[in-house]
C-alpha cells in the first residue's frame, strides 16, 4: 500500500510539473519571433501611429498560462508591449480548435492541438 501511495504521489508531482513546464515549451515553439526588435520606422510613420487608435482583435495569450503584466520572452502580446505599441483595444480571445499544420490553403478537421493543451492546463 505504501508503494502504491508513493507511486501516486510521484505521478501527481510529475503531472504538476508538466502543467507548469509543457505550455511554455509548446508556446515557445509555436510563437517564435523571427525578426526581433528593434524595428525602424520612418518619422512620418511613427507620427501617424501616435495619432491612431490601434486595436488588435485577436490574441491567444490567455491560452499560454503566463503573466501578461510582465514583458514576455516568448509570444506576441503582453501589457508592456501593448502600451509601447499604442494599442488602445486588445481582444483576448480563445480558439476552440486549431488544426496541426495550419495553413492558408488547406486545413483538415481531423487534428486538433488546442483541446489537449487546454486539458493539460486545466
Amino acid at each position: 500500500m505504501k508503494i502504491l501511495r508513493r507511486l501516486l504521489l510521484v505521478l501527481v508531482a510529475l503531472v504538476g510539473i508538466a502543467l507548469l513546464v509543457v505550455p511554455g515549451i509548446v508556446e515557445s515553439r509555436m510563437n517564435k519571433v523571427l525578426n526581433p526588435p528593434p524595428y525602424k520606422a520612418s518619422s512620418a510613420a511613427e507620427a501617424l501611429h501616435k495619432r491612431m487608435i490601434v486595436a488588435d482583435l485577436h490574441a491567444d495569450s490567455l491560452l499560454w498560462n503566463r503573466n501578461l503584466l510582465e514583458r514576455g520572452s516568448r509570444g506576441h502580446v503582453d501589457l508592456p508591449r501593448l502600451a509601447e505599441g499604442n494599442v488602445a483595444l486588445q481582444a483576448f480571445t480563445l480558439v476552440t480548435t486549431s488544426p496541426r499544420g495550419l495553413n492558408i490553403y488547406k486545413n483538415s478537421d481531423d487534428t486538433d492541438q488546442i483541446t489537449l493543451l487546454s486539458m493539460a492546463q486545466l
